[in-house]
């Protein structure tokens, strides 16, 4: 039984260098709210297929044909992503005055792209299934999911609290 992939570690590191910007950013250095988004998108992004080939640890018949459905799969959910930026930034520039109606329309569209999000995987992973075997198509998934909570740990850090009128 294999305990601990060391892949995981480097991606739990990497983590740690991410994590670093929004809590300097706090600490009074200038980061502008959309361009720190952008930079830790962007972070994550650069080194994102270079995280799964290590993590997948796949064989040259497997990348063949995991990463052409792979790119496709990340198109469809950069423009979800794309999405939720332009929510995101649309709701910091409303956090502090935000009215009830805002509000509730903000929570639709957030529970919206998720829910676009999560059938964009779930159309996927019959695709993955087609090209990697069941335990890497859910290695895969769980790469995902650790480098998508770490973009939005990043976020949540530099956003402001919804009603919160002390300015940051």
């Amino acid at each position: 039984m294999r305990m601990a992939h060391p892949a995981w570690l480097g991606a739990l590191a990497l983590s740690g260098l991410l994590t670093a910007r929004p809590a300097q950013a706090q600490a009074g250095q200038t980061a502008n709210g959309p361009d720190q988004l952008e930079l830790s998108r962007a972070n994550i992004q650069n080194r994102r297929q270079e995280i799964v080939q290590q993590i997948l640890e796949l064989t040259p018949a497997e990348s063949d044909k995991f990463w052409p459905v792979y790119r496709d799969y990340r198109n469809e959910i950069a423009r979800v992503s794309d999405q939720r930026v332009e929510l995101i930034e649309k709701f910091v520039t409303q956090a502090a005055t935000m009215s009830d109606e805002q509000s509730e329309k903000l929570l639709h569209q957030w529970f919206s792209l998720r829910e676009q999000q999560i059938g964009v995987q779930k159309k996927y992973a019959g695709k993955f299934r087609k090209v990697l075997p069941g335990a890497k198509v859910v290695r895969f998934y769980q790469t995902e999911n650790l480098l998508d909570t770490i973009v939005s740990a990043n976020i949540q850090a530099s956003m402001p609290v919804a009603g919160d009128s002390v300015t940051q």
